[in-house]
């Protein structure tokens, strides 16, 4: 879609420039953003900067998985972010060399934009690419903050509605479907705690008390989100299970009820059985009360097994 290059220039303002030869050599630093790149961008990545090709290849051709490597004379580092229609992962892909910063993605990400404002507003001096980097990963973990929130507010709404009106598979099918953001959220969030904790354990990259301080502060909100994310999951697993545990009592009714009737009527049914016969030496056949007798002896035998049930407790 298009290459953005950016530096700050001496005077300590943020510029645009159309080229690298265009941004002068007292630039205090170069970012470059390639923000969904044809492939002619994706040649002048490849053919322009001296990185390995491998990397080069995982960041143009798919979304390699959170990660950070060092190399002598470059970093590399891979962060993801949330897509909001299905909570996959989108990647961002961020080479760090002396003054240079280039990010590339091949979707959209406004974080961008808000970093380009800060820059402008907040900070003037002394500003190198792992300041922009750091911020753009605070930020990323702070938007996580709204999908969590989110997955916690379905599961604490569910949890507080009476899920017994609705049908058994409606109310299954909520609680998959949130169980289904939770495994994308942790799918997310768990390899990025591991690349924040691989930070604050690199020396090469952050050397400064205040980038640590950082790092733990963004640490810190890693952690809490997974908290959250542990007790969503095992709400949705206790929900789940008194679901089934709803759906087995139901059925296990219903089976009473149906066993019930059909042991009342089986003496009923043995009865009409035998006198549907119809042989001609059945004497009861020709008694000029028997069909009143049998009716009768047919509604005490319905009765006394009511009666029963009703005293056994089976109903």
């Amino acid at each position: 879609m298009a290459i953005t290059m950016r530096y700050l220039s001496s005077e300590n303002k943020l510029t645009s420039a159309n080229c690298l030869e265009d941004i002068p050599k007292t630039a205090q630093f170069i970012w470059c953003d390639f923000n969904q790149p044809t492939e002619a961008e994706n040649t002048f990545l490849k053919t322009r900067f001296n990185f390995n090709k491998l990397e080069i290849d995982d960041t143009v051709n798919g979304t390699p998985r959170a990660k950070y490597k060092a190399y002598d004379t470059y970093q590399y580092i891979v962060v993801h972010d949330v897509k909001t229609e299905d909570f996959n992962a989108k990647a961002l892909n961020i080479f760090i060399k002396d003054r240079l910063l280039i990010t590339y993605h091949h979707q959209p990400f406004d974080i961008l934009k808000k970093i380009e404002t800060t820059i402008k507003t907040q900070m003037t001096n002394n500003i190198l690419p792992t300041h922009i980097f750091i911020l753009v990963l605070d930020c990323l973990v702070d938007g996580y903050f709204d999908f969590v929130y989110a997955i916690e507010d379905k599961v604490y709404e569910f949890e507080d509605s009476e899920n017994t009106k609705g049908s058994m598979k409606f109310e299954m099918d909520n609680v998959f479907k949130i169980r289904s953001e939770l495994i994308k959220l942790k799918r997310v969030i768990y390899p990025m705690t591991e690349l924040v904790n691989q930070l604050k354990e690199s020396h090469q990259l952050f050397l400064d008390d205040k980038s640590q301080l950082y790092l733990q502060h963004i640490d810190d909100h890693m952690i809490k989100q997974q908290n959250i994310l542990k007790i969503c999951q095992e709400m949705t697993n206790e929900i789940k299970d008194n679901l089934t545990s709803y759906a087995s009592y139901k059925m296990n009714r219903i089976m009473q009820v149906l066993t019930l009737v059909s042991v009342v009527f089986l003496p009923l049914t043995l009865i009409t059985g035998i006198y549907g016969m119809n042989f001609i030496n059945m004497p009861e056949l020709k008694w000029r009360y028997g069909y009143y007798f049998v009716l009768a002896l047919m509604f005490c035998i319905s009765i006394g097994c009511v009666i029963y049930f009703k005293k056994e407790k089976w109903f």
